[in-house]
């Protein structure tokens, strides 16, 4: 019995619309449908353009007819995270006072890919802020459920992306990612997502709660059903009017990653940096990328990355360096929702109150809440200088240890837990550090489904301290749940870390317990 056409990832749709096997009404069609079964139990979308999707499916079947020349993305549907403007429609990052901010224009990346012939799905749900890594909830679309087990999150803040493009009514789409948004949902979904270099797509029209905030630059990028749907969107993307519409964005050519011989790359991998031990599966997911790695051809080799400690101290000092003023004023007085209430708390708090806080955490051993108590609240102008510079430092510092090590990419764990049920991830922020190190320096990342939790991985022995216990918590019950790693590159390097990630999810998928989407919920 043939797949369903919500089934097959975007690259296989757009090889059956150039053969005339399908048409894109076809298409669009299937995946309303697969919406009116699935989507009003995970509530991915936060709008939904079907009308306008259907014409302008029309509209591309048409102009096939015709023989008219096509764009990369003609006929193929494809959806946007809520923050990332569409003109006429209310850019809100899940924030009541936004909820009548109409951009004008679409950002440069949403007019890129309508211009290469893409239809507009929607646009999927986000967390109120933006800054909630495991769950997506807010006040004006409600809650996002994780497609392969509804009581869990799907990851944030490009949750309703990761949910949608795993439970079948989306099949291509943007994120965007500033401490793992687009790696987190795709690793907890069982997709695939890519955080691109700073720079190598345009920001403009990607909205943020943190307006300023470039201590670590949030980037935008793709996210898909298999590698080469994330290679299809950078490359239908990466096109001189990027350049000519931001000037930001250097005009350096993407190379198309089948040019590159992995088999000449070292990969280096860790599976447990030293500051927060991952749960079981993540561990074994990370031991079974580096051994497919290895049967490829590929040379393995263990390290140890550096300055594990300071750089969670860095991205969380430098991300709260305003002491939220510029949070709450954009929230205009509206509660914040419960998966950011104990950070939200912590980072408000009197300096005073909260140091006093960190050294009683100190004294009873929990040094992981402690380092974060420490690193957040506002700064003075001066310390924040110095923060930077302490961050350019550990980038160079990074950089000189790959050359050390001879290593071309790095294979390390994406989040320290599988999806997170609802309501117990307010105060795991620390979960998060795999990811956002990699926000902080600046290096391409991308993430590949590799495994699903086993009976015997959901039980951590002896936990020590109040984030292990919390990780615990959330190993307990998750039998089944998708494992991803992470493959991170140089900067610049998207094109071999993309090649990385085809040849590890080439041998990832022939294995038993691949994480297969969409998923039926």
């Amino acid at each position: 019995m043939s797949r369903p056409l919500h089934a097959h990832s975007a690259t296989e749709l757009k090889g059956m619309l150039d053969e005339g096997r399908v048409t894109s009404r076809e298409i669009v069609e299937d995946l309303h449908q697969r919406a009116d079964e699935v989507e009003p139990r995970v509530n991915a979308f936060a709008h939904q353009f079907r009308a306008r999707a259907l014409a302008e499916a029309d509209k591309c079947d048409a102009a096939r007819q015709r023989g008219e020349p096509l764009g990369a993305l003609h006929g193929l549907p494809i959806s946007i995270k809520e923050s990332v403007d569409t003109a006429g429609v209310a850019t809100t990052c899940g924030m009541r006072a936004r909820r009548d901010d109409r951009p004008s224009h679409h950002a440069v990346v949403v007019k890129l890919a309508l211009e290469q012939g893409a239809i507009l799905l929607g646009k999927t749900n986000v967390p109120q802020t933006l800054l909630a890594p495991f769950e997506t909830t807010n006040e004006l679309f409600g809650t996002t459920n994780n497609p392969w087990n509804m009581g869990r999150g799907p990851g944030g803040s490009s949750g309703g992306e990761g949910a949608a493009i795993a439970s079948g009514t989306s099949v291509l789409g943007i994120g965007t990612d500033v401490g793992g948004s687009i790696r987190s949902p795709a690793s907890l979904c069982g997709v695939y997502g890519l955080k691109p270099t700073v720079g190598r797509w345009s920001r403009i029209g990607a909205a943020g709660s943190l307006p300023g905030q470039e201590f670590v630059p949030p980037m935008i990028g793709p996210m898909g059903r298999c590698t080469d749907d994330l290679i299809l969107l950078m490359r239908a993307l990466d096109r001189p009017e990027h350049y000519a519409r931001d000037r930001r964005v250097p005009p350096l050519p993407f190379q198309a990653p089948g040019d590159l011989n992995t088999e000449s790359l070292t990969v280096g991998y860790y599976d447990d940096d030293g500051f927060l031990t991952p749960a079981a599966s993540v561990l074994r997911a990370v031991e079974e990328a580096a051994g497919l790695l290895a049967d490829a051809g590929v040379t393995i080799k263990r390290v140890r990355p550096p300055n594990v400690g300071e750089m969670v101290e860095l991205f969380f000092s430098g991300m709260s360096s305003d002491g939220m003023v510029t949070l709450l004023r954009g929230l205009d007085g509206e509660s914040l929702v419960q998966p950011l209430r104990t950070a939200g708390m912590a980072n408000r708090a009197p300096k005073q109150a909260r140091a006093g806080l960190a050294r009683i955490a100190r004294m009873m051993g929990e040094v992981r809440t402690a380092t974060l108590l420490e690193a957040l609240g506002e700064k003075r102008v001066s310390d924040l200088w110095s923060l930077t510079d302490r961050r350019n430092r550990v980038r160079r510092e990074e950089m000189a240890f790959w050359d050390r090590e001879g290593i071309d990419l790095l294979l390390t764990p994406t989040l320290a837990t599988p999806a997170a049920p609802h309501g117990l991830s307010h105060d795991f922020t620390l979960g998060i550090v795999n990811l956002c190190r990699f926000n902080l320096l600046d290096q391409p990342a991308g993430v590949v489904p590799i495994t699903r939790v086993r009976v015997d991985e959901t039980r951590r022995d002896k936990p020590r301290d109040r984030v292990e216990k919390r990780a615990a918590e959330i190993e307990a019950q998750s039998v089944g749940l998708p494992v991803g790693v992470q493959l991170v590159g140089r900067p610049w390097a998207e094109s071999a870390v993309l090649a990385m990630m085809r040849l590890l999810e080439s041998k990832a998928r022939e294995r038993d317990g691949y994480p297969r989407v969409p998923v039926t919920p």
